[in-house]
């Protein structure tokens, strides 16, 4: 038996030989895979779903402002609180009861995923359970953009990590995946959006499967920050536009194979397209539906008057010239009661009033320009320290829907100060304008054929901007200045990805030289 030792040793050697993985396969797997794991288990540490030794803290999430009940109602849940209410209670409701009447809304992203995790029955739901989910969608974008960013060189699935870096160094935005906001979907769809340019960043139009994997990134991304929430729409046609854009070629394949390549990313922004335009369309619809007058208001007092001229702006959409006294105040300050003339003109006609101010912004582009620069400057503000961040148990439930926070921007004149005690409130028009400027100077030819990579993520930078300021003038042009911080909540993770993306691509250029020396 000992005689016969290396001989068994030897045959058991060959037989691990040929069950193992070719490199071709294991390399892209344990990129994808350890991206995955380091973005579930680095979100998790981050808002406190999981603790190890020492590392990671308590969990936090985002406290209902009243916007959570569009959500939850649609998988028939009920907060689990004294009063069976989770608005403006001071903490995070984090436990619900199921088995409600589900309520009927218009389609959404957030309304599927949700309803991937709560049971049928009656029974205790727990907020976390969502959290995971999300945190998983998000590992697997980044994952597959790893993946397939290791096929071209391995160290280049290190670009996924980009993204990832605000969400893991501070809560200011991962904290939303412990809410019952559209928010949260739409990050985690933004990621995807994200990922997806990083990967056609990092390849070339020869790498079809690779830029294949980009597409369907961008496409299942848009689809969901699409879908997520209205205000979220150009983020899906956004990253349209990128998908039409990308290029692919197969130079050795036959010409249906070469024509069908070249259509691909048209196809696939097409293929966006169409499939949102329904749950868009419904989504705007309800929104319109339950909202229309608050928006419609919202728009007119807060930002239009303000920055275009109270007078004027009642006269345009057929208010008395009392209603200019009321310049400045939200819907929530008295809900149009106290303003004269406001049920005719606005309460009756909100669809009307819209249009109108949409008009008089394009008469007076000063005041939209002026609109745009402070939901650019909120920005900087992404920690919302209004709505709490507790979940419920570590304080008593309380009702403080009566608290002015001036950030919500229920009055202009507070919001105002408010923004003009940003410090470097110009640093995301100067990044825009940055990243603009980049972007456009690699259409030069010259430095289009510079260094691919740097190329690449100069435009991802310009691309990242774009969604961001995409996501600020829809939120100004949308409700004004009401919420304004919250609204623009995302363009600020959009913005410092930006950063990143642009430090990333200088630090790239300046090592061009050295890669290639080393290759």
């Amino acid at each position: 038996m000992v005689a016969g030792l290396p001989g068994a040793l030897t045959n058991a050697a060959g037989d691990l030989r040929a069950l193992a993985i070719p490199r071709r396969a294991a390399v892209p797997a344990l990129a994808g895979g350890l991206a995955a794991t380091v973005t579930v288990l680095g979100l998790a540490l981050r808002i406190g779903l999981v603790r190890l030794p020492l590392i990671g803290g308590g969990l936090i999430g985002v406290g209902d402002n009243g916007d959570a009940y569009r959500l939850f109602c649609t998988a028939g849940l009920t907060p689990d609180t004294p009063s069976g209410f989770s608005l403006w209670r001071g903490v995070v409701v984090t436990a619900f009861t199921t088995g409600g009447t589900p309520c009927t809304t218009a389609p959404s992203s957030s309304a599927t995923l949700l309803g991937l995790t709560v049971p049928a029955g009656p029974g205790v739901w727990s907020l976390t359970s969502y959290a995971w989910l999300l945190a998983g969608v998000a590992a697997l974008g980044v994952g597959l953009g790893a993946a397939a960013l290791s096929t071209v060189r391995p160290a280049r699935a290190a670009l996924v990590l980009i993204p990832l870096v605000p969400l893991l160094v501070v809560s200011w935005w991962t904290r939303f995946l412990v809410s019952l906001y559209a928010e949260p979907t739409a990050l985690v769809a933004t990621v995807w959006v994200l990922t997806g340019l990083l990967v056609v960043a990092g390849s070339r139009p020869t790498h079809r499967v690779v830029r294949l994997v980009a597409l369907g990134l961008l496409a299942v991304g848009g689809f969901a920050a699409a879908t997520a929430k209205p205000g979220f729409v150009p983020i899906g046609g956004v990253a349209a536009l990128c998908c039409a854009l990308m290029v692919l070629r197969s130079p050795h394949a036959r010409p249906s194979v070469k024509v069908l390549t070249r259509l691909a990313g048209p196809l696939v922004a097409l293929a966006l397209l169409v499939g949102a335009a329904g749950p868009v369309a419904a989504g705007v619809e309800g929104q319109d539906h339950s909202y229309a007058a608050v928006n419609a208001h919202n728009l007119v007092f807060t930002a239009l008057m303000p920055e275009i001229g109270p007078g004027t702006v009642a006269s345009a959409v057929g208010l008395p010239p009392g209603a200019a006294l009321h310049s400045g105040e939200g819907f929530y300050v008295a809900m149009g009661l106290d303003v004269p003339g406001w049920a005719t003109a606005i309460g009756d006609r909100p669809e009307q009033v819209q249009s109108e101010a949409h008009t008089l912004l394009l008469q007076h582009p000063g005041a939209l320009v002026s609109m745009v620069g402070h939901g650019l400057t909120a920005t900087m503000r992404p920690q919302l320290t209004y709505l709490p961040s507790a979940p419920r148990g570590t304080a008593p439930e309380h009702f403080e829907g009566r608290t002015v926070y001036p950030e919500a921007g229920p009055q202009t004149a507070l919001l105002d100060g408010w923004l003009a005690n940003i410090g470097a409130g110009w640093l995301p028009l100067a990044t825009v304008l940055l990243a603009f400027a980049a972007g456009a100077a690699t259409l030069i030819p010259r430095v289009r054929r510079a260094d691919p990579l740097t190329v690449g993520l100069i435009r991802v930078a310009a691309g990242s901007a774009l969604l961001g300021l995409g996501v600020v003038t829809l939120a100004v042009l949308g409700d004004g200045y009401y919420e304004l911080s919250k609204h623009v909540w995302l363009a600020s993770y959009l913005f410092g990805v930006t950063g990143l993306t642009g430090l990333a691509a200088a630090v790239v250029g300046g090592t061009t030289r050295f890669r290639r020396t080393i290759r």
